[in-house]
Formats: C-alpha cells, structure tokens, sequence
C-alpha cells in the first residue's frame, strides 16, 4: 500500500509539473502528499499534505514554498540554478543524511537548481551522507 501511494504521488506530480512546464511558466504549484517526513534547511516537516509552488527568476535563482495545509504554516527558501544534469520532468531531489531526508534540489526541463542553506558542520565532514532520492 505504501508503494502504491508513492507511485501515485509521484506519477500526480510529473503529470501537473510537466503541463506546467510545457507551459513556459516561470511560476508553477501543486499539492502534494510526501509520504515520508522530511527536512528543508532547518526546518523539519511531518509526511503529509503540501502545497509546493516554485518560481523561476532570470538571474538563475528560483524561490521554493513549501506550504502544510494542516496549519498554513509556509516555508520559503532560496534556490540556485546548478550544474546538474536537468530532468525531463519537475522532480524534488531528497538526500539521506543519519536517516533523515532533505530536500535538497528541484530538476526542472531546463536546468536544475539546489536549495541555499547555511555553512556545513565543519565536525561532520561527508560521514553522515546515504545518498539521494527522486520524488
């Protein structure tokens, strides 16, 4: 079941982000349901309803907006366009680190862009990374 749920999830968004993308928008949404908790930055979210709007600007940078529709609270974080390879479809880019996820990217058609956090741990090196995931 839980598999299932991912799989819909995960079909739901390419579908509205690739029309939002044939599009041209700079400027695209969706709800989505993330069936795991995950962290953006600082901030750590629980599995849940989201609404994700993401938006492009012309200099290479890009806002993300993570907003839980249990409490309206809203998150916002910065984004830069990478030199990562982009994807045929929008998708989240969540990293492992001590079992937790955070979101880390945005693929999009056109280029990919990674989220602005703080100065790394100096302690803490590359011990802590598992590796990353699509959703």
């Amino acid at each position: 079941m839980k598999k299932f749920i991912q799989i819909s999830v995960l079909l739901s968004l390419l579908v509205l982000f690739n029309v939002a993308a044939s599009f041209g928008q700079t400027q695209f949404g969706t709800d989505v349901n993330i069936p795991f908790a995950f962290n953006v930055g600082d901030q750590s979210h629980e599995a849940g309803n989201y609404i994700v709007k993401f938006e492009r600007f012309s200099n290479g940078a890009a806002t993300l907006s993570i907003q839980n529709t249990k409490d309206d609270k809203v998150q916002t974080v910065l984004m830069s366009a990478g030199g990562d390879a982009a994807s045929n479809d929008i998708k989240l880019v969540f990293d492992t680190l001590d079992g937790q996820r955070y979101l880390t990217k945005v693929r999009t058609p056109s280029r990919s862009y990674a989220v602005i956090m703080g100065k790394p741990d100096k302690n803490r090196g590359d011990k802590g990374t598992e590796g990353s995931s699509l959703f």
